[in-house]
Protein backbone atom coordinates (compact mmCIF):
# COMPACT_ATOMS: atom_id res chain seq x y z
CA UNK A 1 0.00 0.00 0.00
CA UNK A 2 2.61 2.08 -0.63
CA UNK A 3 2.11 5.45 -2.94
CA UNK A 4 4.12 8.58 -4.14
CA UNK A 5 1.38 10.77 -2.02
CA UNK A 6 1.28 8.70 0.97
CA UNK A 7 5.69 8.85 0.92
CA UNK A 8 5.22 12.63 0.44
CA UNK A 9 2.59 12.86 3.06
CA UNK A 10 4.61 10.64 5.63
CA UNK A 11 7.80 12.93 4.95
CA UNK A 12 5.89 15.89 6.57
CA UNK A 13 3.59 14.03 9.17
CA UNK A 14 6.22 11.87 10.75
CA UNK A 15 8.68 14.64 12.07
CA UNK A 16 5.94 17.12 13.14
CA UNK A 17 4.15 13.86 14.97
CA UNK A 18 7.23 12.87 16.71
CA UNK A 19 8.16 16.68 17.61
CA UNK A 20 4.70 17.01 18.50
CA UNK A 21 5.01 13.99 20.76
CA UNK A 22 7.87 15.70 22.51
CA UNK A 23 5.87 18.90 23.24
CA UNK A 24 3.40 16.13 24.68
CA UNK A 25 6.19 14.60 26.87
CA UNK A 26 6.74 17.66 28.53
CA UNK A 27 4.03 19.37 28.97
CA UNK A 28 2.54 16.36 30.38
CA UNK A 29 4.93 16.74 33.61
CA UNK A 30 2.65 19.93 34.80
CA UNK A 31 -0.42 19.45 32.80
CA UNK A 32 -2.62 16.51 30.92
CA UNK A 33 0.00 14.38 29.01
CA UNK A 34 3.24 12.97 29.60
CA UNK A 35 4.60 9.30 28.90
CA UNK A 36 1.70 7.56 27.76
CA UNK A 37 0.04 10.19 25.16
CA UNK A 38 3.79 11.12 23.86
CA UNK A 39 4.17 7.31 23.08
CA UNK A 40 0.93 6.60 21.58
CA UNK A 41 1.40 9.96 19.42
CA UNK A 42 5.31 8.92 18.52
CA UNK A 43 3.74 5.41 17.57
CA UNK A 44 1.29 6.61 15.21
CA UNK A 45 4.14 8.16 13.38
CA UNK A 46 6.21 5.18 13.28
CA UNK A 47 3.55 3.41 11.69
CA UNK A 48 2.71 6.09 9.39
CA UNK A 49 6.59 5.28 8.09
CA UNK A 50 6.02 1.84 8.53
CA UNK A 51 2.98 2.23 6.35
CA UNK A 52 4.57 4.29 3.75
CA UNK A 53 8.41 2.88 3.23
CA UNK A 54 8.03 -0.77 4.44
CA UNK A 55 9.30 -2.67 7.72
CA UNK A 56 12.58 -2.88 6.77
CA UNK A 57 12.81 1.15 6.46
CA UNK A 58 11.29 1.17 10.13
CA UNK A 59 13.90 -0.70 11.66
CA UNK A 60 16.74 0.72 9.74
CA UNK A 61 15.57 4.34 11.42
CA UNK A 62 15.31 2.96 14.73
CA UNK A 63 18.20 2.83 17.07
CA UNK A 64 17.02 -0.17 18.92
CA UNK A 65 14.49 -2.78 18.23
CA UNK A 66 11.00 -2.90 19.60
CA UNK A 67 11.71 -5.22 22.71
CA UNK A 68 14.90 -3.06 23.80
CA UNK A 69 12.42 -0.21 23.86
CA UNK A 70 10.37 -1.93 26.05
CA UNK A 71 13.14 -3.10 28.02
CA UNK A 72 14.79 0.06 28.11
CA UNK A 73 11.57 1.51 29.17
CA UNK A 74 10.75 -0.75 32.05
CA UNK A 75 14.35 -0.34 33.31
CA UNK A 76 13.59 3.73 33.95
CA UNK A 77 10.11 2.94 35.20
CA UNK A 78 11.38 0.28 37.47
CA UNK A 79 14.71 2.65 38.67
CA UNK A 80 12.90 5.38 39.70
CA UNK A 81 11.13 3.42 42.17
CA UNK A 82 13.99 1.34 43.22
CA UNK A 83 15.95 4.93 43.66
CA UNK A 84 13.17 5.93 45.92
CA UNK A 85 13.72 2.42 47.76
CA UNK A 86 17.35 3.18 48.04
CA UNK A 87 16.63 6.13 49.81
CA UNK A 88 14.51 5.01 52.45
CA UNK A 89 11.28 6.55 50.77
CA UNK A 90 8.59 4.82 49.33
CA UNK A 91 8.29 3.35 46.26
CA UNK A 92 8.22 5.58 43.10
CA UNK A 93 8.51 8.59 45.75
CA UNK A 94 9.03 11.80 43.13
CA UNK A 95 12.26 14.19 44.24
CA UNK A 96 12.47 17.80 42.00
CA UNK A 97 14.60 20.32 42.34
CA UNK A 98 15.85 23.54 40.21
CA UNK A 99 18.00 24.42 37.40
CA UNK A 100 20.27 27.45 38.56
CA UNK A 101 20.73 28.97 35.09
CA UNK A 102 18.69 31.98 33.99
CA UNK A 103 15.18 31.04 33.12
CA UNK A 104 15.60 28.02 35.13
CA UNK A 105 14.44 24.50 34.82
CA UNK A 106 11.92 22.64 37.01
CA UNK A 107 13.26 19.16 37.19
CA UNK A 108 11.50 15.61 38.61
CA UNK A 109 12.27 12.42 39.09
CA UNK A 110 8.95 11.72 37.36
CA UNK A 111 10.09 12.64 33.80
CA UNK A 112 12.41 9.55 33.91
CA UNK A 113 9.67 7.59 34.79
CA UNK A 114 7.49 8.76 31.85
CA UNK A 115 10.60 8.55 29.85
CA UNK A 116 10.79 5.07 30.56
CA UNK A 117 6.42 4.52 30.04
CA UNK A 118 7.21 6.62 26.65
CA UNK A 119 9.58 3.98 25.74
CA UNK A 120 7.41 1.05 26.79
CA UNK A 121 3.74 2.79 25.12
CA UNK A 122 5.93 3.13 22.01
CA UNK A 123 7.73 -0.62 21.87
CA UNK A 124 4.84 -2.40 22.72
CA UNK A 125 2.55 -0.44 20.38
CA UNK A 126 4.99 -0.79 17.27
CA UNK A 127 6.03 -3.87 17.75
CA UNK A 128 2.25 -5.13 17.50
CA UNK A 129 1.34 -3.32 14.89
CA UNK A 130 4.62 -4.53 12.74
CA UNK A 131 4.24 -7.98 13.59
CA UNK A 132 0.44 -7.76 12.76
CA UNK A 133 1.88 -6.42 9.48
CA UNK A 134 4.45 -8.64 8.52
CA UNK A 135 1.75 -11.33 8.70
CA UNK A 136 -0.17 -9.54 6.29
CA UNK A 137 2.58 -9.17 3.73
Amino acid sequence: MSSIILKTAARIIVPLSLVFAMFIYFKGHQSPGGGFVAGLVASVALIVHRMSFGGDSLQAMLPFTERTFIALGLLMAGGTGAAALMLGLPFLTSNHGHDPLPGGYEWATVMVFDLGVFFVVTGVVVGMIDALSREME
